[in-house]
Order: structure tokens, then C-alpha cells, then sequence
């Protein structure tokens, strides 16, 4: 999946890697903008969700955000680019806000 990945969302600027994590499992994600996309769909009963974990690093510290969308999908992939591309838009529209407590 790797491959696909890194074919079909690397533009310029962007990048695909699979880094591990400190939980030990390995993931792939893309670089977007100053951001890193984690494509986190899930298998439940009515499709694949849109879920994705965006991280950047902000003066030293290490932000995430993790968003789950209504959108569903009837495949994986499908759904992996669907969370990029939701991913892709709120960094567009919201960039570092992204990262602000709610109240």
C-alpha cells in the first residue's frame, strides 16, 4: 500500500513515508504544507471511515489532532484518500487553530 500511496499523493511539496511509532506498529503518512497526514480509516459496519491523525511540531512541541469525519467509503483506499484530502482542506482552512483547545 506504500506504493500506491506515495504515487498517488506525492505533488510538489509533498512527500509519503512509513515511520515507526512509539507504540511500535509503523505508519504511513504524508507531508503536507509542514504537516504530517496519518490516514487512520477504520472498517465498521456502514463502510471505511474518514479518519486521519494530523501532527506538526509548534516551537519545540509536537501537536496532533485527531478528526473522524461522517464521510464513509465502500473500500480502504478509497477511503485513505478521502481522509487526505479532508486532511488537506482543514490545513488549508484552519492551519494551526487546528490545535486549539475548544472550550
Amino acid at each position: 500500500m506504500l506504493k500506491f500511496l506515495k504515487s498517488k499523493f506525492r505533488r510538489s511539496g509533498e512527500t509519503s513515508t512509513t515511520e515507526t511509532r512509539s507504540d511500535g506498529k509503523t505508519g504511513d503518512f504524508i507531508e503536507y504544507e509542514g504537516y504530517r497526514i496519518q490516514p487512520t480509516p477504520k472498517h465498521a459496519k456502514n463502510g471505511w471511515t474518514t479518519e486521519a491523525v494530523i501532527t506538526r511540531e509548534i516551537e519545540g512541541e509536537l501537536k496532533t489532532h485527531h478528526f473522524i469525519r461522517a464521510d464513509t467509503t465502500s473500500d480502504q483506499l478509497g477511503a485513505i484518500e478521502l481522509s487526505v484530502t479532508k486532511s488537506k482542506a482543514t490545513i488549508d482552512q484552519v492551519g494551526d487553530r487546528i490545535f486549539s483547545k475548544r472550550p
